[in-house]
């Protein structure tokens, strides 16, 4: 049964068509996950479903009642942004709708939060209409993409690696399609030339000629000259009729360099030995050691509320406790952006303090949608999500050498989240940041640091290597508690008809030693 239906609906904000779709249906319990950059209309289209938008043309039909999680707002001031984010996923799911519509439900919530998420949303026997900028939840739970680009929606089966990989199968037949396209063009445009040649060239009647030899020349040479123009109309129009393939969007090719008088010469660049930290009177951290490895890239986990802020926000400010490299040179992303002149275009903004060259900026800012005569628009008319792309382009290109990322996916879509895992990647010094983005961790950390039960863990690898670690021990723990019930329940049996004290006593040594060891 069709839960959705959307016949020729436009929609537009001021003169830009932000949506049209000719036709989109959404099935009984499908569960869709809708992707797009920043702007291409995802909010939109559930605002649509749910009725909460005029339409500007078109028709709408829903068969069932709808829940829907909407963006986070201020709502409640007396609850953090995670405390308010399960709130509304719970009532929402308390509902048990026919049709479940969620808008970026993973937004404010740790890891271990968006897991239980993760596991609710499949759960879930309903329609699901699914905004996330997080790859892992998409892959878990959706079984089609929707994609949405320039207004039209395009439907892809499988999760969103599947529809990477498609998109991806995409690109190369496009690109396959327009270098054959070029090289036809090319060879049409050679034969043309040739042919007009070639009839310029034909000369015209020798004076020796008699009046019947010339009359014989004449007409010999227009009769060629027909043939000629006839096959070089006949190229023009073959050349007229050649479908036009459109360029591909290239994949930007970005080397970013490390000036020599930046490189950190020793193995660690940040170290505490004993650390205590305080909020009031909640103990975040007490008595404990880390330390960040020079060009690592280290991932910052932990629950909310854990201090991984702090930490960092510690590091800064210059603990007499932490250790920092005399060498490091730090930039730091936090969230209000305070990085930017608001006064100076994008591109002035970054080339301000940068060892990086123009073309190397250009290309990252083309690799987060920032392109053309984009980067000459003044910082103050940008969105939330085009200052996020400048500060952090500006951050990453700067002349710094240690890196520290609080949340920096927050406020962009999947597609510059990609191209920053990329970046992440290039950058020749160390990164310390802070996610609850389980791709991004998988995909660039080398390390990662734990904040539990105020104390501070460190791993080599990344997020999956670290789960398993995790299982592994508590199997490990398990199997241990296994032998140690079984050969405490032997020496129970023992001492239940043992007669000798001496051979007691060491019985009875041996179970305290056991249940120590428990």
């Amino acid at each position: 049964m069709e839960k959705i239906i959307l016949r020729n609906v436009v929609k537009y904000y001021g003169d830009r068509k932000i949506i049209d779709i000719d036709e989109l249906k959404i099935n009984q319990g499908e569960k869709i996950g809708i992707v797009g950059i920043n702007g291409s209309g995802k909010s939109t289209l559930l605002n649509i479903i749910s009725g909460k938008v005029k339409l500007d043309g078109g028709k709408v039909i829903v068969n069932g009642n709808i829940s829907y999680i909407e963006q986070l707002n201020n709502e409640d001031t007396f609850l953090s942004g995670g405390e308010i984010t399960k709130k509304k996923i719970n009532e929402k799911l308390g509902e048990h709708a026919d049709i479940l519509l969620a808008d970026e439900p993973s937004s404010n919530l740790d890891i271990d939060e968006i897991e239980n998420l993760k596991r609710k949303l499949k759960e879930y026997k309903g329609t699901l209409c699914l905004i996330s900028h997080d790859r892992n939840l998409l892959d878990s739970v959706v079984d089609n993409i929707l994609e949405i680009e320039n207004g039209q929606v395009t439907k892809y089966n499988g999760n969103y690696t599947k529809y990477k990989i498609k998109k991806e199968q995409n690109l190369k037949r496009k690109q396959f399609e327009y270098e054959q396209y070029i090289t036809e063009k090319k060879r049409l445009e050679i034969a043309i030339n040739k042919v007009k040649n070639e009839a310029k060239s034909m000369k015209k009647t020798p004076k020796r000629m008699g009046n019947s030899e010339a009359r014989l020349h004449k007409r010999g040479v227009e009769n060629k000259r027909e043939k000629v123009e006839k096959s070089s109309k006949s190229l023009e129009t073959r050349l007229e009729k050649l479908e036009v393939k459109e360029k591909p969007t290239a994949k930007y090719n970005i080397f970013m360099k490390m000036p020599e008088s930046l490189k950190v010469k020793s193995k660690i660049i940040v170290s505490s030995d004993n650390l205590k930290l305080k909020v009031g009177n909640k103990v975040l951290l007490d008595n404990t050691k880390f330390n960040i490895q020079t060009n690592s890239k280290t991932a910052l986990i932990g629950k909310n509320g854990v201090g991984k802020t702090t930490l960092i926000k510690e590091i800064l400010s210059g603990n007499s406790n932490i250790k920092i490299n005399p060498s490091s040179k730090i930039a730091y992303f936090k969230q209000d952006l305070n990085n930017l002149d608001e006064d100076k275009n994008i591109i002035e903004n970054i080339l301000k303090d940068t060892s990086q060259d123009e073309t190397t900026i250009r290309n990252i800012l083309a690799s987060l949608n920032i392109k053309g005569n984009g980067i000459y628009k003044k910082v103050e008319v940008l969105s939330g999500g085009e200052r996020v792309k400048v500060s952090l382009t500006k951050i990453m290109t700067s002349n710094s050498n240690f890196l520290i990322l609080d949340e920096p996916t927050n406020f962009l879509d999947i597609e510059s989240i990609e191209a920053l895992e990329y970046l992440m990647k290039e950058f020749k010094g160390t990164i310390l940041f802070v996610t609850h983005d389980r791709n991004l961790i998988d995909n660039v950390a080398t390390n990662i640091v734990i904040i539990e039960n105020k104390k501070i863990t460190e791993f080599e690898g990344n997020y999956t290597k670290y789960l398993e670690y995790k299982e592994n021990k508590i199997k490990s723990v398990s199997n241990n508690n296994l032998l140690l019930d079984i050969k405490l329940a032997e020496i129970t049996s023992k001492l239940s008809i043992c007669k000798d004290e001496k051979e007691r006593q060491k019985l009875e040594e041996e179970y305290r030693e056991l249940i120590g060891n428990k």
